[in-house]
């Protein structure tokens, strides 16, 4: 929440805007493994994590696939939504889980869009906020593609430790592509 509010008032926003802002998100509590999102459902909603911590799944119940693709804490990957259903209006093929008790802001699509519509700063914004997850996402998907299971758990303890300290073994798991034997071996080893 204060990073949203400082992000704003940093890019010359006036107050007037930013209490319309904060006035359209609406503070939800989540329970530890609630979905805030389910797959197959369309996601018009985007949130800002201001406490605990979410993991978003890739679901296809044909292929009996389910991975955790992407990590979301205040201080980590603070914005999350399903892409792949927000910005197109289709049905997503993710879930966003909660993994422990959390507190997040809600905002909905039709009300963001109207707002960066009418105010070019706040188009900036938002423009720039979508960049930058869309990078973050763009270098987790290369490493996973690119390192090996060893230098990819150690590139997590070193760069993103909440990662390792707050995201349960199963998740880091999908996230690796192992199986959590083979992580708890990994673990041992390094």
């Amino acid at each position: 929440m204060n990073q949203l509010l400082a992000e704003l008032s940093k890019s010359n926003i006036s107050n007037e805007t930013i209490e319309k802002i904060m006035s359209l998100g609406k503070l939800v509590k989540v329970k530890n493994q609630t979905k805030l999102v389910r797959h197959h459902q369309v996601c018009t909603k985007i949130y800002l994590v201001v406490k605990g911590g979410f993991v978003c799944r890739y679901i296809d119940e044909k292929l009996e696939i389910e991975k955790t693709i992407n990590f979301f804490f205040p201080d980590f990957h603070p914005f999350m939504t399903c892409i792949d259903s927000f910005f197109s209006g289709t049905k997503t093929m993710c879930e966003i889980r909660c993994i422990s008790n959390a507190e997040v802001i809600e905002f909905n699509k039709k009300d963001v869009d109207e707002l960066v519509f009418n105010d070019l700063q706040l188009l900036r914004i938002y423009h720039a906020q979508v960049t930058t997850a869309l990078q973050e996402i763009n270098d987790f998907e290369m490493k996973i593609i690119a390192y090996s299971s060893e230098r990819l758990y150690h590139y997590l303890m070193t760069h993103h430790p909440i990662v390792i300290q707050q995201v349960p073994a199963k998740y880091i798991a999908e996230f690796m592509g192992i199986s959590s034997e083979w992580l708890s071996k990994l673990k041992h080893r390094i």
